[in-house]
């Protein structure tokens, strides 16, 4: 017997409306966010009062007003989601020393000493910002800290401007998308039990396919054709080398997730080795680490301010989480779920269908990639795979696959917004013309996964091995 066929069955909520109540907290709340972001304010912070009104609206529908509160703290005390919000804050820290630790610099340095210009100079962009959204796992980041100095010197080395940005959003997405330290990778394990090693193993070889053809296409369509600048903006003589070794703490996390170890476990490793670097190459000194602020309320180090940095996050799938509990425990996801495993029947392509498209819908939906997981992980897609003997990794690796490709094309999600400000803000101070945001519409990795996976999903390759079938049929999802 399972672990969730032993689990005694939650009350359900009764709504004056009826079941469909369960489903309006959960809609509210959505619909305020895209307003919100259809106005250029989107973001997790600004999601807090949409969940805030949603559960109060909801609290007004329902009957019985005790067992909704109890609902609600019975979400956010959700194991899965404390799990994602303590790596998600351990992973927050690493990426700080890793930019503290200079590792831009050494990129920088590795990409620009080579020589290489005009479209051939699109791979050093590339797998710049791939290495810095894999080392901190964020393409955010990876985009605000490389595209001020990659895009203008891309162009200046005679790479088309449109190509070169397309270039920077490809490298962020493929580093987010193989790096066990992103959200998108924490939670799609988290939410489907998956082992983080296993994952991340098994999705290098598509992630990897698609890189390839992603670079194929930088390389083909991305020179300008027009005479390269005789200098470039960036002082070559100013970039530390030394700062590539920073990458260890990288090494660290992945080795250490490789070995089966805990996600936990494995991001400390990855921070002590970048606080040891970072001092030991004298980019970091133990009082950046902590120290007693001058005055009351500024921060007393990085890790404070990498803490404080994703409250936001933290907020957000916390009210997410319970509202998600409402809607588990209301009977409408039960209805749901049975209708769509009787259509799928037995097809694992149906199936895997399913999992890919209903995580991108969610992620569109939301504007957010991690929180979209969030969503539809432990009520869709947990569920389906579970009836279907689909296993965690491959599970997760579906859904990490559609929040990589779809979610990335389009000019309204939060991550793409971030992308593009970056680069409109580079384009400006370097007097190069702005591209139009509609260009993440052929954004070359996004549309290389999406179609490495088309492939996988339908021939089976790289599916990874069946496990093998339970004696109890699971049809009913685990609350978020």
């Amino acid at each position: 017997m399972s672990e969730q066929a032993q689990q005694p069955q939650q009350p359900k909520l009764e709504f004056y409306v009826g079941q469909i109540g369960g489903i309006i907290p959960l809609f509210l709340m959505i619909s305020m966010m895209l307003l919100l972001t259809a106005n250029g304010m989107g973001g997790p912070k600004g999601a807090w009062a949409p969940g805030f009104f949603a559960i109060l609206v909801g609290l007004i529908l329902v009957k019985n007003k005790g067992d909704y509160c109890r609902s609600i703290l019975d979400g956010i005390a959700n194991k899965t989601g404390v799990v994602v919000i303590t790596a998600w804050i351990f992973a927050a820290v690493l990426g700080a020393l890793m930019k503290a630790g200079g590792l831009v610099d050494g990129i920088l340095w590795f990409g620009l000493s080579t020589g290489i210009q005009g479209s051939a100079f699109l791979v050093i962009v590339f797998a710049s910002n791939a290495l810095f959204a894999s080392g901190t796992g964020s393409s955010n980041g990876a985009n605000l800290a490389l595209a001020p100095i990659l895009f203008p010197a891309a162009v200046a080395l005679g790479a088309d401007p449109v190509w070169a940005a397309l270039a920077l959003l490809s490298g962020a997405v493929f580093g987010d998308n193989v790096a066990p330290i992103s959200d998108v990778t924490i939670v799609g394990c988290t939410t489907q039990g998956a082992d983080l090693g296993q994952t991340v193993k098994q999705r290098f070889p598509l992630a990897m396919t698609a890189g390839i053809i992603a670079l194929t296409a930088l390389v083909v369509f991305g020179g300008s054709g027009e005479s390269i600048q005789a200098a470039s903006t960036v002082d070559l003589d100013s970039l530390k080398p030394t700062n590539l070794f920073m990458l260890l703490a990288v090494a660290a996390v992945v080795i250490t997730a490789l070995k089966g170890r805990h996600l936990i476990e494995a991001l400390s490793y990855g921070i002590i080795t970048a606080m040891v670097v970072g001092v030991a190459l004298g980019q970091i000194n133990i009082s950046d680490l902590f120290h007693i602020p001058s005055v009351r309320g500024e921060s007393n180090g990085i890790i404070e301010s990498a803490m404080g940095g994703v409250t936001g996050a933290v907020m957000f799938v916390l009210v997410l989480l319970g509202i998600i509990r409402i809607f588990m425990d209301s009977g409408l996801m039960d209805t749901i779920l049975q209708m769509i495993v009787r259509n799928l029947g037995k097809s694992r392509i149906k199936s895997e269908l399913t999992i890919f498209f209903s995580t991108a819908a969610s992620s569109l939906l939301v504007s957010s990639n991690a929180p979209s997981q969030l969503l539809v992980g432990p009520t869709i897609v947990k569920p389906i795979g579970e009836q279907q003997d689909i296993t965690p990794e491959r599970r997760s690796n579906l859904m990490s696959a559609a929040v990589c490709s779809i979610f990335y094309m389009m000019p309204w999600c939060l991550a793409v917004m971030v992308w593009y400000s970056a680069i409109e803000t580079a384009a400006i101070n370097s007097n190069i013309p702005v591209p139009s945001a509609a260009i993440s519409f052929i954004a070359p990795y996004p549309w290389a996964l999406f179609l490495v996976f088309m492939f996988s999903i339908f021939t089976g390759w790289k599916r990874g091995d069946k496990p093998a079938k339970e004696e109890t049929k699971i049809v009913q999802p685990t609350a978020a």
